[in-house]
């Protein structure tokens, strides 16, 4: 009787041992599509930061003529494409670690990983919220400070300054004249009082043209449209931009944080 019990225990045993292997072979492999999960996802953050930073680049150099033209507002462009480049900067250094502590089961990496990625997380999201909720202010503040550099500040076309070489330069690139009413923007302006003139050579269709002399208005001449609309246009595609980059590593965040978490929990058993 005993040996028969002794047999039926042999005979069950291999049953057990093959479905826990099979569990732990099952684990093993979610363990591994977790790691490679987060090395995928900490790449995308990498990625998003150098998108990030280029942003900031294009605001401070690539677009500096649209910044030059917002008089006092210019500052607070400049100060945000500097705060553009370091987040970009902080995103790359922070998918970097995640990748590399995915990859080597580094638990101090994934754990430093997960603080920085919930606090950047929480700042972002208040961000996006103030943008979001502030965003017709700051076009009212960008309209304005880019009107008032124009009637105070323009010098006209041959003026070598920031302000009114940039003014210069959207009005022949865009063929636009003037902010809001074409020739009425220059109306009491510093250009016309200096000048005597209506309207700048830059608002002239043809600028080689001697009938576009700043005084005649004989439509045809002057290009009809002001650069209001180029301008917030411009601003709106790169707006666009930045909130679909912020977005999208918002994200990528909440879900490498998740990743993160159940890895170092993971490792932690692994381990001790």
């Amino acid at each position: 009787m005993l040996t028969c019990m002794y047999g039926f225990r042999r005979l069950n045993q291999p049953v057990h041992d093959i479905t826990a292997l099979s569990a732990m072979s099952r684990l093993h492999h979610l363990y591994g599509l977790l790691r490679y999960l987060m090395m995928l996802l900490s790449g995308i953050i990498f990625v998003s930061g150098l998108v990030l930073f280029g942003l900031g680049v294009w605001i401070r150099y690539g677009a500096a003529t649209f910044v030059q033209v917002m008089g006092s507002f210019s500052a607070q462009l400049v100060t945000i494409s500097y705060v553009c480049m370091c987040l970009g900067a902080i995103l790359s250094l922070l998918g970097f670690i995640g990748c590399y502590g995915a990859w080597s089961e580094n638990r101090c990496l994934i754990l430093l990983y997960f603080f920085i990625v919930s606090m950047m997380f929480t700042a972002e999201v208040t961000g996006v919220i103030f943008i979001l909720v502030y965003k017709d202010l700051v076009e009212v503040m960008i309209r304005g400070a880019s009107k008032d550099s124009l009637r105070m500040s323009y010098m006209g076309p041959t003026a070598s300054d920031p302000i009114s070489t940039a003014w210069n330069t959207i009005m022949v690139h865009y063929k636009c004249c003037g902010f809001d009413n074409s020739t009425d923007d220059f109306k009491n302006s510093v250009f016309s009082a200096n000048t005597g003139l209506l309207y700048p050579k830059t608002c002239c269709v043809d600028l080689t043209s001697t009938a576009c002399d700043g005084l005649d208005t004989t439509q045809g001449l002057i290009h009809p449209k002001s650069c209001i609309t180029k301008l917030i246009n411009v601003i709106r595609d790169q707006s666009v931009i930045f909130g679909s980059t912020a977005s999208g590593i918002c994200v990528m965040e909440l879900a490498s944080m998740m990743v993160s978490v159940v890895l170092f929990v993971r490792l932690g058993n692994t381990y001790y």
